[in-house]
């Protein structure tokens, strides 16, 4: 019996240690979550001071190389080609023969068409002289007249079919296609070699409708090749486009000068840069402070403090600031880190101020 009661007065005294431990680790836990509340009573952020900048500098547009001229030379009449001059791959002047059609019996009707016209330009003469004799009449003789223009057109026409069964390269470059053989017959108006001229490139790039102003005002063009990243290439600007696409972007055609020892080829991707002058200082930020579209620009401005969210108009971009027309100051300090975490009038702690 003594026994009993002593143990049950040794779990009543472990019941009651064990409620003061509780009690003051529950005391503990809720001074260390006021202060963890009083620490974190701050949003920690980083922050930029604007500031006026000559905004010159450079911008980027990207874009894939083409031929500068690309032709399909086709049959102008149908035939069998007897005789084709080059391969593809095959460097062409302007005007070579590039393949010939069958021409024996165009060769004869041009012979005969000019045999034909010397005759009637003999009797035309026999004819003007008889008419002032009273040889013959003034309507025998313009049936002669009628009969030589005729022939002329006859003799004309012979030519142009005997030159429609040469095929000639339009300007120098080089075959990069050949749809005919040997011994094929084909119709007129079919495509029969593909002539490029690679000695310049052309490289269409897309840019904004800011930078679309300042194309021409590019003091130098810088256009590089992926495959031959530490080579530049003249350029010059060549077309600018009038309209926008449906992003706002607006077409500029670059005409380049290809490289001998490096030569571009079509369907290379390519970078332009415009290099522009300085111009007029202007107000500039980070673009990792900004919020919301291009349209509808907001900043977290910080004041004493706390931040507010500003309303902002934005003129150009550049890679990695922002031109600010409107809805700030100079010397504003702006959040360029932790805006996510960020409401308007929140408390913050500056981590990049000296």
């Amino acid at each position: 019996m003594k026994k009993t009661i002593i143990a049950i007065i040794i779990i009543i005294a472990l019941v009651i240690i064990s409620a003061y431990v509780l009690k003051n680790n529950k005391e503990r836990m809720k001074e260390k979550t006021e202060l963890a509340k009083v620490a974190n009573a701050t949003i920690p952020v980083q922050i930029a001071v604007t500031k006026r900048e000559a905004l010159g500098g450079s911008f980027t547009a990207t874009g894939s190389f083409s031929p500068f001229r690309q032709v399909i030379v086709s049959t102008e009449a149908a035939g069998k080609f007897v005789n084709i001059s080059v391969d593809e791959g095959r460097f062409v002047q302007q005007g070579q023969l590039l393949a010939r059609m069958e021409y024996e019996s165009l060769e004869a009707d041009v012979k005969s068409a000019t045999a034909n016209l010397k005759k009637l330009e003999t009797d035309k003469e026999r004819y003007v002289n008889l008419v002032k004799t009273g040889g013959v009449t003034q309507a025998q003789l313009d049936e002669i007249n009628l009969n030589y223009i005729n022939g002329e057109a006859r003799l004309i026409n012979a030519r142009e079919r005997l030159k429609d069964t040469y095929l000639t390269a339009p300007f120098a470059g080089y075959v990069n296609k050949r749809f005919i053989e040997n011994g094929q017959y084909i119709a007129s108006a079919k495509e029969a070699f593909e002539i490029v001229d690679l000695t310049k490139m052309k490289m269409v790039v897309n840019v904004t409708e800011d930078q679309v102003l300042r194309v021409n005002q590019a003091r130098q063009i810088k256009v590089s090749a992926d495959v031959y990243p530490d080579v530049n290439y003249e350029a010059r600007v060549k077309f600018v486009g009038a309209t926008a696409d449906v992003n706002l972007n607006f077409p500029v055609e670059l005409q380049i000068t290809n490289v001998k020892d490096k030569p571009l080829r079509g369907g290379m991707f390519g970078r332009a840069t415009f290099e522009l002058p300085a111009a007029e200082t202007s107000l500039v930020i980070p673009r990792a402070s900004l919020l919301g579209s291009i349209e509808n620009a907001q900043v977290y401005v910080v004041s004493g403090d706390s931040v507010m969210l500003r309303a902002i108009i934005i003129g150009r971009l550049f890679s990695n600031n922002v031109e600010v027309l409107d809805g700030i100051k100079e010397g504003e300090k702006v959040v360029i880190s932790g805006q996510i975490n960020l409401t308007e009038g929140a408390k913050v702690t500056i981590l990049n101020e000296n």
